[in-house]
């Protein structure tokens, strides 16, 4: 860290004392952002700030969070520790688990109704219809557990957490221990969509009810600078014509409230959007994918020189 800080000086110092005949600023400014980045991935983690990543929720719409993370990774952005909620758990926990961006983008040609739930036939909509009864989401459980085993929050590649909310109490349930397949089917077990998930004398629904945007805990997990991968709700999409859909509307309301205050707590912000994926087209997956990568991709250098101003001033500061 006090070689970035020297180097900084040096370097800002370089560049003011130029001539005027020399690179135009913009270049210079260039030369040192990049010069200066460099130097700051190349640091051992001990020696510069946690970089922590928070995933918002947005169903298909939170998809965009793989193109987000493919640009950081390409950039070298480290990533120290991840938390999400809903989609932002099942993007962010496989991740987390050390799956790269390649495999999540062929994961998400495969993803159907049935990827998450059994019921998605005749015999679940009887189910509905007569006896009232939601459909399971426990086909997303069986889903994880191929493509990561059964893991373990303690044995992945990055600190991850997620969250659930307990429709009996209405309190968050916070993950971070424990299996991971059942944390991150509860956190995205849409309420009035899916039957809540029994685990532990609870019953859980999704995450994104009482925590739209975890950048809270991220911070748990030790994160020194925060950035957050946002996802609109969805009000672009045409007028709720079920009950379901209707529910999902009302989580939306909900959820951007959640954002504006979310965000605040973030160091930087990366908004993806998604204006016109509803939130359970999963045809989709790729193209919400695709705008992530948009947004990262014009928010990059803004980040990058963000990041550098923070490592620098954390050194002042100590």
């Amino acid at each position: 860290m006090k070689k970035i800080h020297a180097l900084a000086l040096f370097m800002l110092a370089a560049a003011f004392a130029a001539p005027a005949y020399a690179l135009p600023r913009v270049t210079q400014d260039a030369i040192l952002r990049d010069f200066l980045w460099e130097e700051f991935i190349n640091l051992p983690p001990q020696e510069r700030p946690k970089v922590g990543l928070a995933l918002s929720a947005g169903g298909v719409r939170g998809f965009a969070h793989v193109g987000v993370l493919e640009v950081l990774h390409n950039a070298g952005v480290p990533i120290d520790a991840m938390a999400g909620t809903s989609m932002g758990a099942v993007v962010g926990s496989l991740y987390a688990a050390g799956l790269p961006t390649e495999q999540l983008w062929e994961i998400s040609q495969h993803i159907q109704m049935d990827t998450i739930t059994p019921d998605f036939n005749l015999i679940g909509v009887l189910k509905l219809l007569f006896l009232q009864k939601l459909p399971s989401s426990r086909n997303l459980q069986d889903f994880f557990n191929k493509q990561i085993g059964h893991m373990r929050f303690e044995d992945m590649a990055i600190p991850f957490a997620t969250a659930a909310m307990d429709v009996k109490t209405g309190e968050q349930v916070v993950f971070d221990s424990g299996p991971v397949d059942i944390a991150v089917r509860a956190s995205m077990n849409l309420p009035g969509v899916f039957d809540p998930v029994p685990y532990r004398h609870r019953y859980l629904v999704d995450g994104a009810v009482v925590n739209y945007l975890p950048v809270d805990l991220v911070k748990q997990k030790g994160a020194d600078y925060i950035i957050a991968s946002v996802t609109p709700p969805d009000f672009f999409s045409q007028a709720p014509q079920t009950v379901a859909a209707y529910l999902l509307r009302v989580g939306d309301v909900r959820g951007a409230a959640m954002i504006e205050e979310s965000a605040q707590r973030a160091n930087f912000v990366i908004q993806n959007r998604v204006l016109d994926i509803g939130t359970l087209e999963l045809d989709k997956l790729h193209e919400a994918g695709e705008v992530g990568i948009r947004s990262a991709n014009d928010e990059l250098e803004a980040l990058q020189e963000d990041l550098i101003l923070f490592a620098i001033d954390d050194v002042v500061q100590k």
